[in-house]
C-alpha cells in the first residue's frame, strides 16, 4: 500500500492538528461546558505523537518506551472526555476535579505497572514486533489484571455516551443537530476498543486516529459556534444573578440546573430536614416539594403551565410565587418543565400592613367600626344557636379626658381593648365601634347566659386598675346594652339597633350597668 509509506506523516499531522485546537481553545477555559475539552485535545495530541515515535523508531526498546509512553494519555483520555461531557450536559459540577484526581489514582498505578513490567510482568504476557501494511509496532498481549485496569478506563467513555444522549432527550432543538453530531464523534473511539477486534484492524496507531471525531466535533460545536454551547458565559452570569430562582427539571421529574436563588427558595420552602445531600439539588427529585403542595403537583403532573403562591414553613412571613412553564409545549407531556420562584414575603407584608389600615383601629387593634359591621354582616347565624351583641361604653370618658389629658384617656381605651380581647377573641369578633364604644358578638345558649357574660366583664371592669401615669389612677366603669336572638331572619341592623337602644337605657338610667334589650320586631333576611 503506497499511502502507507506516509503514515508516520499522517500521525504528526494529527498531532499537529490536536495540539493547534488545544492552545487556541485554552482561552476559553474557564468558560462553563469547556474547562476540560482543551485538555482532553493535548492529550490526543500527545498520543498522536507517542505513536508516531513508535513506529518511526527502528530499535525494539526505543519502540516499546514509546509505546509505553502512549498509556497515560491513552488512559487519562477517556476520564477526560466523561469530564468534558459531564460539565457540558451539566451545571452540576461541583467536586468534579476532586472526583477526577481519584479516578485517575488507579490510572497512575497502571502506568507505574506498565512502566516497571519487565521486572515483574503483572501487566503483559507477552511483548512482540508485527508487521502490518508496512508499519511495524509493538503487540502485546495484556494479563487478567491488565485487562480490569483497561475494563475501569473504558467505563468512563461509556458513561459519558449515555450522558451525552441522555441529554439529547432534553435538549432544544436548536441544539439537537450539533449534539447528536458530538454524541456520533463520541462514539467511535468507545465503540472501537470493541469493533476493532472484531474487525481484525491490527494497524500501529489506528487507535490515535478514532480520537480525531470527537475532539473535532467538540471543538466546532462547544468553540466555534458560542451559540451552541449549553451555557455561554453571559447566559450562566444573569442565570447565576437573578432575584428570581430558576428550576429546571427533565422528564423523569429530576432536578437538571439550579440557580443560587432557587437553591435558597427551596431550603425556605422545604425545611432543614430536606436539605439536599453533598449540598446540592441536582439530579434530586422535584415531588420532594411538589409532596407539600398538592396544587402545584396535580397541575405539574399534567404539565399544564400556571401560577401560585405558596407560604413558606419555616420562615415567617416568608411567601413565594411559583410559575410552571412547560419547556416544549408541543410535546409537554413528554419534557420537563421550568419552574421560577419569586420572592412575595415583601409584597405580603405591603398587603397585610394595607389589609390591618383598613380592618383594625390603629389605636386599640381592634377591627374598625367598618369592618366590624361588615363581620357582622356576615356571622353565620343559625335557628335556635343563639346570638348575642354586646355594646360597650365607657362611663364618663370625657372628664378623664378633661382631667388626665388625651393621653391618659388613649391608654384607657388601650387597656379596655385589652381586656376585651382576653376575654371575647377565641369566643366571637370584637371592634371600636366609636370613640369610646366598643362591640362584641358571639354565640350564646340563652338571654341568661348572654346577661351573664356581660355581668361578669362589667364586674371584672369595675375591679380593674388603670394606672395613667405620673402617679395617678382610675378604675373604669361600663355600660353595656345587649341584644339577643334565636332567628336566622333578623338583620344585623336590627339586631345592632336593639343593643344600641339597651345601652342608651343602661347610660341613662345610672351607668355601670348591663341592660337586656327586647327582641328585634323586624323580620327580615339577614344579609351574607
Amino acid at each position: 500500500m503506497p499511502w502507507m509509506q506516509g503514515y508516520p506523516f499522517y500521525l504528526l499531522m494529527g498531532c499537529v492538528l490536536s495540539l493547534y485546537m488545544g492552545v487556541s481553545s485554552y482561552k476559553y477555559r474557564s468558560t462553563p461546558g469547556r474547562r476540560y475539552l482543551w485538555i482532553l485535545m493535548l492529550l490526543v495530541s500527545l498520543i498522536f505523537a507517542a505513536t508516531a515515535g513508535e513506529i518511526i523508531s527502528v530499535s525494539f526498546q526505543a519502540k516499546l518506551w514509546w509505546k509505553n509512553l502512549q498509556q497515560p494519555p491513552l488512559f487519562l483520555s477517556t476520564i477526560f472526555t466523561y469530564a468534558v461531557i459531564k460539565e457540558y450536559v451539566s451545571r452540576s459540577v461541583e467536586g468534579l476535579a476532586r472526583r477526577l484526581a481519584l479516578f485517575c489514582i488507579p490510572v497512575a498505578l497502571d502506568v507505574a505497572l506498565i512502566f516497571t513490567d519487565s521486572y515483574h510482568h503483572l501487566m503483559r504476557s507477552g511483548i512482540g514486533l508485527a508487521t502490518v501494511a508496512g508499519v511495524t509496532g509493538i503487540v502485546v498481549h495484556p494479563t487478567v489484571l491488565s485487562m480490569i485496569l483497561i475494563a475501569y478506563d473504558q467505563m468512563f467513555g461509556l458513561y459519558a455516551v449515555y450522558l451525552l444522549a441522555l441529554s439529547l432527550l432534553n435538549s432544544p432543538k436548536y441544539y439537537f443537530r450539533r449534539n447528536l453530531m458530538l454524541l456520533g464523534g463520541l462514539l467511535i473511539p468507545v465503540l472501537s476498543v470493541f469493533l476493532l477486534p472484531l474487525l481484525r484492524i491490527t494497524i500501529t496507531g489506528f487507535t490515535a486516529f478514532t480520537y480525531l471525531p470527537p475532539i473535532l466535533a467538540g471543538y466546532l460545536s462547544i468553540f466555534r459556534d458560542p451559540r451552541l454551547s449549553l451555557y455561554p458565559l453571559a447566559k450562566s452570569k444573569i442565570f447565576e444573578n437573578m432575584k428570581d430562582g430558576i428550576v429546571l427539571t427533565d422528564r423523569y421529574d429530576n432536578i437538571i440546573d439550579i440557580n443560587e436563588a432557587a437553591d435558597a427558595m427551596l431550603r425556605s420552602l422545604l425545611k432543614e430536614q430536606q436539605e439536599p445531600r453533598n449540598n446540592t439539588w441536582m439530579g434530586r427529585s422535584i415531588h420532594l416539594l411538589l409532596n407539600r403542595y398538592e396544587d402545584i403537583a396535580s397541575q405539574y403532573s399534567k404539565r399544564i403551565e400556571g401560577q401560585f403562591e405558596i407560604k413558606a414553613p419555616s420562615e415567617e412571613g416568608a411567601w413565594f410565587g411559583v410559575s410552571l412553564i412547560a419547556t416544549e409545549r408541543g410535546k409537554a407531556e413528554t419534557t420537563g418543565m421550568l419552574m421560577v420562584f419569586s420572592d412575595l414575603s415583601e409584597k405580603k407584608r405591603y398587603e397585610r400592613e394595607l389589609l390591618h389600615q383598613a380592618t383594625v383601629d390603629d389605636l386599640t387593634g381592634l377591627y374598625n367600626r367598618r369592618h366590624f359591621m361588615r363581620l357582622l354582616q356576615q356571622y353565620p347565624v343559625r335557628d335556635g344557636a343563639g346570638l348575642a351583641l354586646l355594646l360597650f361604653d365607657i362611663d364618663d370618658f370625657k372628664l378623664i379626658n378633661d382631667t388626665y389629658g388625651h393621653m391618659a384617656g388613649d391608654l384607657a381605651l388601650v387597656n379596655f381593648s385589652r381586656k376585651i380581647l382576653a376575654e371575647y377573641e377565641d369566643k366571637g369578633i370584637a371592634g371600636r365601634v366609636g370613640g369610646e364604644e366598643f362591640a362584641v358578638c358571639f354565640f350564646t345558649g340563652s338571654e341568661n347566659e348572654a346577661l351573664k357574660e356581660a355581668e361578669c366583664f362589667r364586674e371584672t371592669m369595675g375591679g380593674h386598675v388603670v394606672h395613667l401615669g405620673e402617679g395617678h389612677s382610675i378604675r373604669l366603669t361600663v355600660s353595656i346594652g345587649i341584644a339577643f336572638t334565636e332567628r336566622s331572619d333578623v338583620t344585623f341592623e336590627d339586631l345592632y339597633r336593639q343593643a344600641d337602644e339597651a345601652l342608651y337605657l343602661s347610660k341613662a338610667t345610672g351607668k355601670n350597668r348591663v341592660t337586656l334589650g327586647r327582641e328585634p320586631a323586624i323580620r327580615e333576611a339577614l344579609k351574607g
